[in-house]
């Protein structure tokens, strides 16, 4: 017996919640808003998980407040010292921590299926049919009217569908209040902003999405739905949007669309050196000195030939006492070669008008300042001698590149190109770093290659060497003398071929967002 009393106390209380709704459902048909809201309350009181006598009281709330005369608040409760006792308990850590939890935004979920309707009735009956026929409930706002009688014809409707015609007929709008209730409010300037719900929105953002473009699009967006925040988060990479749910969804849908519809290239980059050097040497090896040998008997000395003189030339048929040494002579020809080509290869992937960096080569630390006084005192102690400091130098080439897609044939290269190699020289100590730079642009079409800088370096270098005078004879002087060339040439290029990844924006096809009038938007269900 106690089994089935505790069974049926709920019962019963549900049976006394529903005969009051329904009295009270009379009393506000029969304009007696303050009764109305009594008996809403007291059906709300006795069955408390009914969500749909609640929001019936509060819809009445405001009409039942004009019909009762305002009466004096009763004294506040005090405590024995005299304050006034507070009816909350004090908010603790978890109680905050629960309030800053975001609540995702309330979804209607009406009955599956496709349903026809051909009504006349007034809004309220209108929405209320409506609502009833996809298992749904349907609260109105205290200032809504009922207006003049509608004909309200659709077929084959899904509840979104249905509606968002309804709202179009009867110049409404809905606000859900739980996945089977909804409140209905009537569509005007004012309404919208005191009754409609705002949400936040966070879009995560691509690393390579640059600060002018994440602006111009935000601005861009702020600017066609009136949002009313919009912010950057810079620690993780979000954008913020604030706004009412009509203009928000379809904001961040034109957001995304602005945002990761971005081509990408692959740009292949070869940095090509090629040496090339030549050694010519011919003629004839004499010596540039003629010694004379005396070959008299002056004093009795004896007659001494040096030995690497092979023969001498004497005057007046050999009656003379001096001779001219003559050295041997050798005939030579050499010649020397050399060829080399260097390829360096880079890859590099670059997004549609954002630059990407590229360096080939090594760093070079540079002494910028240092200590150079003496180490110790004359009177005795040490010097503070502060610790050197260096800059880095990006020795051989770098290049920054940046992409702009033409359909999907042609692409545009700005190109920032740099060439940083060591002179061999220095000045105090500080290596001379030579620097050269190109600037320029190139237009492409899609897996064409180019050659888009060049740096060419040549030395010429002749020498001549023999007897004076002799030499310098023509035809016959070339056997007098010894000739050596040398060319050396090194010739650096960089060749350019990019390859579009993706297509661009222009090829995709434009998905359509439905948002509405400007002073209608479309809530989003």
């Amino acid at each position: 017996m106690v089994a089935v009393f505790w069974l049926a106390r709920p019962l019963a209380a549900a049976d006394n919640a529903a005969k009051i709704f329904a009295q009270a459902q009379k009393e506000e048909r029969a304009g007696h808003m303050t009764q109305a809201y009594l008996l809403y309350s007291q059906a709300a009181a006795l069955e408390p998980g009914n969500q749909f006598y609640w929001m019936k009281s509060v819809a009445v709330e405001a009409r039942a407040a004009l019909e009762s005369p305002p009466k004096p608040p009763n004294p506040a409760p005090t405590t024995g010292t005299g304050a006034v006792a507070s009816p909350f308990d004090a908010m603790n850590a978890s109680d905050r921590a629960a309030l800053r939890q975001p609540q995702p935004p309330v979804q209607l979920r009406g009955a599956p299926g496709n349903k026809d309707f051909d009504l006349r009735a007034d809004a309220k009956s209108l929405w209320e049919k409506v609502a009833r026929a996809y298992a749904l409930d349907t609260v109105f706002d205290g200032d809504y009217q009922t207006g003049p009688a509608l004909h309200f014809h659709l077929t084959a409707a899904d509840y979104r569908d249905a509606l968002h015609a309804l709202e179009a007929a009867t110049g409404s709008f809905l606000v859900p209040i739980s996945a089977r209730l909804m409140l209905v409010v009537k569509d005007t300037e004012q309404k919208r902003r005191e009754v409609e719900p705002s949400e936040l929105v966070t879009i995560p953002v691509p690393q390579a999405t640059t600060t002018q473009e994440l602006t111009e699009i935000a601005t861009a967006v702020r600017q066609l739905f009136a949002l009313d925040h919009v912010a950057f988060d810079t620690q993780q990479n979000m954008v913020v949007l604030r706004g009412h749910n009509s203009l928000l969804e379809p904001a961040r849908a034109v957001f995304d669309e602005l945002l990761h519809h971005r081509p990408q290239v692959d740009i292949q980059m070869e940095l090509v050196e090629v040496d090339l050097s030549s050694s010519l040497m011919y003629g004839v090896d004499l010596s540039p000195t003629l010694p004379i040998t005396y070959l008299g008997t002056f004093w009795h000395s004896s007659l001494s030939i040096p030995s690497a003189v092979s023969g001498l030339l004497t005057f007046g048929g050999g009656q003379s006492l001096f001779g001219i040494a003559i050295a041997s002579a050798t005939a030579m020809a050499q010649l020397t070669t050399a060829n080399t080509r260097t390829l360096v290869r880079s890859e590099v992937r670059a997004v549609d008008n954002t630059p990407a960096t590229v360096h080939v080569g090594n760093r070079l630390p540079v002494l910028t300042s240092g200590y150079y006084g003496p180490a110790s005192y004359s009177q005795g102690g040490t010097v503070y001698m502060p610790p050197p400091s260096f800059t880095f130098e990006d020795l051989g080439i770098t290049m920054k590149v940046t992409p702009r897609i033409h359909g999907m044939d042609e692409v545009t290269l700005d190109l920032d190109t740099e060439f940083k190699v060591v002179t061999g020289q220095s000045l105090n100590g500080i290596p001379i770093i030579s620097n050269r730079k190109l600037t320029t642009k190139v237009r492409l079409h899609e897996g064409e290659s180019a050659v888009v800088a060049g740096l060419l370096t040549s030395n010429q270098a002749r020498n001549i060497g023999g007897i004076a005078g002799v030499s310098n004879i023509p035809v016959l002087g070339e056997l007098f003398r010894q000739t050596d060339k040398e060319l050396q040439t090194t010739e650096v290029l960089l060749v350019i071929k990019p390859t579009l990844l993706n297509l661009p924006p222009d090829q995709f096809a434009t998905p359509a967002i439905f948002t509405g009038s400007d002073t209608r938007p479309i809530t989003p269900l």
